[in-house]
């Protein structure tokens, strides 16, 4: 019985080097394909959260800040979009200077006007269009 759980172990062992080995053959011979599908995993999950910000984005435009009841629901997509914008850090780097301006009306409370909405509202989405252009040039250089 001793022998055989010897014999079951050492082939284990000896198929979990092989198999390390194999592993480290492939990621030194197709480095650039393996960092290249990881790449595209990243731009793929960029331009997801690009395309539910231009959904919230324009979800905006049928809600009038004026309303005071549309007025909440204005404010509560605000928040959504900051949260996101917050919870991914390449498009904190990218939209600081917007989640600052957010920031004024919903974590200080200022009200917001339709003007002012119309305003951050052609700015996201400018913002989101540059930053979805750069992100299809960028993979069309890859």
């Amino acid at each position: 019985m001793k022998e055989i759980d010897f014999w079951v172990n050492f082939t284990a062992n000896l198929l979990t080097v092989l198999a390390s080995g194999m592993a480290i053959y492939v990621y030194l011979t197709n480095k650039d394909k393996l960092a290249s599908a990881l790449n595209s995993i990243l731009n793929y999950s960029n331009q997801l959260t690009l395309s539910e910000l231009k959904y919230k984005i324009e979800r905006l435009n049928d809600y009038n800040a004026s309303n005071a009841e549309q007025n909440l629901e204005v404010i509560n997509i605000f928040h959504d979009i900051e949260g996101q914008i917050l919870g991914n850090i390449y498009l904190k780097d990218q939209l600081g200077g917007l989640l600052t301006k957010l920031s004024v009306f919903t974590s200080k409370g200022k009200p917001i006007t339709e003007p002012k909405k119309r305003s951050l509202v052609s700015e996201l989405r400018e913002s989101v269009r540059t930053l979805d252009v750069s992100n299809f040039v960028m993979n069309k250089n890859n």
